[in-house]
Order: structure tokens, then C-alpha cells, then sequence
């Protein structure tokens, strides 16, 4: 019986890419969250994201210290490949801690990383499971940007219009959501809650012992990992070729935005810009370029811009500097309000990121770094006045395999 209900409710979920698991007892929530990361680890790779509390849901508080975790991807940018670390002993389920901060505030739940990270897992074709308290202000905002929820225990959904994908009740709430799997009961009629989170935990070990033996497929990071300088990549596309517009991506904001640039040139060869960056990209800071398609045109032009300013007053002192010493002649160039990026990596010292930088710019990738207040080095790549303008670079990426999300740019040049 209770291998039916953990398959049960696994199956519930098998179609989804991104699920919360919501409790109102932590231990209990954390086990189910983990039995159910366990079934699907088999078949894709599974992301569990721990907002249950310091130490009490899946996540250690030792581990916790030594791994960013979800405040710090959302206030700081850092990749979910830096942050996400290997369940221990687990092959293919990778867990993320609460972060330096709380991640149950108003600001975290509501923001529109969620929408991002979910996105993110999904093109990977894994499962990301966020495992958290289901009484907390804004949860049902956050869960609206997933694809549906699980209930443990008491927990009632924090928002109707969220789909319910199954409950794990004892038989006095036992409630089958319309057009779900027939969910048997995980503990008897009556039992105590001490008695209910026992029988929980007995119901994740048992349905995982029903498939003890299995192979996990090997799938490739989220998000770029280390990129070995020395290795030999396939070339980028051709970048002077008509394009056909992807669907718009959509940039989550982050903490300390850097949102000025200064515009160099517009040109409308892709090797032209390739070589500028390569040629004065050690010498200008944060130096990009981004691919725009100009009047009614579907032949991209490409504007290079350089620096990273919090207001147009640091920009316009830069642009003058830039004119003043001969770099550019006077009247050339311009302030660009350019907040949005897209985010190909992080570091945690200059030296890893000067060496991920060297090996997206040797595939004519347009990379730079940005080290934020806690000393992260990121690794963006483009600068990007609206949304929109990123879709064409983020095209050419995603035909690479190399893995971006938007954000608003954070942080200054090294």
C-alpha cells in the first residue's frame, strides 16, 4: 500500500517541471520532498530547494554555511550551478539551502527570479522541487510561478488558483484534487501527529525501496560550469546571417543594479565586433555588444558598449574620459540606459573568472565580468536596453547549448 501512494503521488508529478512541496511540519515536509526527489533522480535531474528553516528541513546547517543558497541567488545573481550542490550519496539530486539571508521575505517570494529559475529547469528537462512552509506571507504569489503544489500533512494551499497536483493527508483529510491521482493515505484514521509524521517517513523509505536498483542518466550542468581555456569547442554560428525572432525571455531582478553604459559604435558586421571585443576588451571595462535588429530589418546590428554605472552621471564622466584621452573623438559615443544582461556564470575569485571569460570570448561570445558587494565575480555577456533587445543573442547561446538567464546587471568591474 504505501509503495502505491508514493508511486501515486510521483506520477502526479511526472509531467511538471517545477513543483513546491508545502507543509506544516518541517521534518515531515523535508521527507516527502526528498522521497519524492528520489523517485524522479531516476529519470532527470532534480534541483531541491530547501526554504524550510535553518537546519530543520533537507539542507544541513553545516552545509548551509559552506553553499550559497536561494536569498543570494535571488539578491546577488549567483548561477543555480554554483549554488546547487550533490545530495550526499544521491546520484542526480542537487539540494540549495536558504542562502545568507531569509528566503521567506515579501522581496524573495514575489520576485520574478522564480519565473527564471523555472524556465531554466525546465529547457534542461529536470525537475526543480521547492520545499518550504506553506503559512508564510507571499507563498502563494511564489508558487503561481510554478507549475503546481503538493500538500503535507494540515497545510491548505496559500492560493486557490494554484494547481494542486496531490496531497499526503492522514484519511481524516484526505482530499483527491479533481483530475488527479488517487492518493492512498499515509497514515491511519485518528493518529497523532507525532504517530502521522512517523508513518510519512515510513512511506518515503518504502516507495523508494521499490526501485533501489536504477541507472541515473548522465545530463549536462544547468548553467556553464568550469570551461576549460584549453579545450576545443565547436565554433559560434555565423553572426551576419538573417535571424528569425525566439520568444521574449524575461530578466529577474537582482540587488545593486549597474544599469548605465557607455555606446562605442554601431555596426552592422558580427566579425567587426567580435574583433573589437577582442581587441580592446582588456582595455575597456565591461566590454560587450549586443545583437539588435534595426528598423523592420531581420539583419542583426551590433552595438558595443562599455562599463557598468549605477546612474548616467558616472557614465557621462566616463564618456568624457574616453573622449578626453583619444579613444573615442569628440561627439562619438553615447550614455545607454542598458540594466539587463544575461548571466552565463560566477566565480568565487578573479582568477576562475578571467579564465571563463578568455573561453567564451575565444567562441565569439561577448563575455565579461561584474564583482558584486560580497565578491562574487559574474560572467555576463551582452548589455541590453530592454528585455527584448536579449532575445537574439540569448538565440545564439541557447544553439551553442550554453545556458543564460536575464537578469538586471549587478555589481561593478573589477
Amino acid at each position: 500500500m504505501w509503495e502505491v501512494a508514493g508511486t501515486r503521488v510521483s506520477a502526479a508529478l511526472a509531467p511538471h517541471s517545477a513543483v513546491a512541496v508545502l507543509g506544516d511540519d518541517p521534518a515531515a515536509t523535508g521527507a516527502v520532498a526528498l522521497g519524492l526527489a528520489r523517485l524522479h533522480a531516476r529519470t532527470r535531474r532534480v534541483y531541491l530547494l530547501d526554504l524550510l528553516g535553518d537546519g530543520q528541513g533537507i539542507v544541513s546547517r553545516e552545509d548551509a554555511e559552506l553553499h550559497p543558497g536561494v536569498s543570494d541567488m535571488v539578491h546577488y545573481g549567483v548561477s543555480l550551478d554554483r549554488a546547487a550542490h550533490p545530495h550526499s550519496g544521491r546520484a542526480n539530486i542537487y539540494v540549495v539551502g536558504g542562502g545568507a539571508e531569509s528566503p521567506l521575505t515579501v522581496e524573495i517570494l514575489t520576485s520574478r527570479w522564480w519565473e527564471v529559475i523555472a524556465e531554466q529547469v525546465r529547457r534542461a528537462q529536470g525537475l526543480l522541487l521547492v520545499a518550504a512552509p506553506a503559512r508564510v506571507p507571499a507563498m502563494g504569489q511564489m508558487v503561481m510561478h510554478l507549475d503546481g503544489i503538493v500538500l503535507v500533512g494540515e497545510a491548505v494551499s496559500p492560493n486557490p488558483a494554484a494547481a494542486l497536483l496531490a496531497e499526503v493527508r492522514s484519511d481524516s483529510a484526505l482530499h483527491t484534487p479533481t483530475g488527479g491521482a488517487a492518493i492512498s493515505p499515509f497514515a491511519p484514521r485518528g493518529a497523532a501527529p507525532s504517530r502521522a509524521r512517523l508513518a510519512i517517513l515510513t512511506v518515503v523509505v518504502l516507495a523508494l525501496g521499490a526501485g533501489a536498483v536504477f541507472t541515473a542518466p548522465t545530463w549536462r550542468p544547468l548553467l556553464a560550469g568550469f570551461i576549460d581555456a584549453r579545450s576545443t569547442r565547436e565554433p559560434a554560428p555565423p553572426l551576419d546571417s538573417a535571424v528569425t525572432l525566439p520568444p521574449p525571455v524575461v530578466a529577474a531582478p537582482v540587488a545593486n543594479e549597474a544599469s548605465f553604459s557607455v555606446e562605442l559604435l554601431l555596426t552592422a558586421s558580427g566579425t567587426e565586433a567580435v574583433d573589437y571585443v577582442a581587441r580592446r576588451g582588456d582595455s575597456l571595462p565591461a566590454m560587450t555588444f549586443s545583437t539588435v535588429l534595426v528598423g523592420a530589418d531581420t539583419v542583426p546590428a551590433y552595438r558595443l558598449v562599455s562599463g557598468a554605472f549605477p546612474d548616467s552621471a558616472s557614465a557621462e564622466e566616463y564618456l568624457a574620459a574616453l573622449r578626453g584621452d583619444g579613444r573615442l573623438t569628440t561627439g562619438a559615443g553615447a550614455v545607454a540606459r542598458t540594466p539587463f544582461a544575461l548571466l552565463l556564470d560566477s566565480a568565487s575569485s578573479d582568477a576562475i573568472a578571467q579564465v571563463r571569460v578568455a573561453a567564451y570570448r575565444g567562441r565569439g561570445i561577448p563575455a565579461y565580468l561584474l564583482r558584486d558587494s560580497s565578491l562574487v565575480w559574474h560572467v555576463y555577456a551582452g548589455a541590453f536596453s530592454t528585455e527584448g533587445d536579449a532575445r537574439l543573442l540569448k538565440q545564439q547561446l541557447d544553439s551553442l547549448n550554453i545556458q543564460s538567464a536575464l537578469v538586471m546587471r549587478a555589481g561593478s568591474t573589477p
